[in-house]
């Protein structure tokens, strides 16, 4: 299998979640509120993915940031990403059973009841 870690490819892929949410709010400080990050930290994220490409993601209007066709063709393929993993990691059978979630009540009978002191 192939090494695709941070360490090897450089490429910290929790700025991914970061741009996306930029692109939707068309700011960063309205993505960091919805993200609970300080802005500061969502501007260096921002900034160390953009860092990734060699042309601009975006263009600076007033207090909005607006996304270049490609940071849009690279939002629509990231979101389509993110969400084949998450489909295949919520489908993935724990021997031969589907994942529990808290709500079903497999989970009460697996998860080790709370002793109180």
């Amino acid at each position: 299998m192939k090494n695709l870690s941070r360490s090897s490819t450089g490429i910290d892929l929790n700025l991914i979640p970061v741009f996306i949410e930029v692109v939707r709010c068309g700011s960063m400080a309205k993505a960091s509120l919805r993200l609970n990050m300080s802005r500061p930290a969502v501007s260096l994220a921002l900034k160390r993915f953009g860092m990734l490409f060699n042309e601009p993601l975006f263009t600076r209007k007033g207090l909005f940031l607006d996304p270049t066709p490609h940071a849009l063709q690279l939002t629509g393929e990231m979101e389509k990403l993110l969400g084949m993993i998450h489909d295949h990691i919520a489908s993935t059978p724990v021997d031969g059973q589907s994942l529990p979630t808290p709500a079903a009540p497999e989970y009460a009978e697996t998860t080790p009841a709370a002793s109180t002191v």
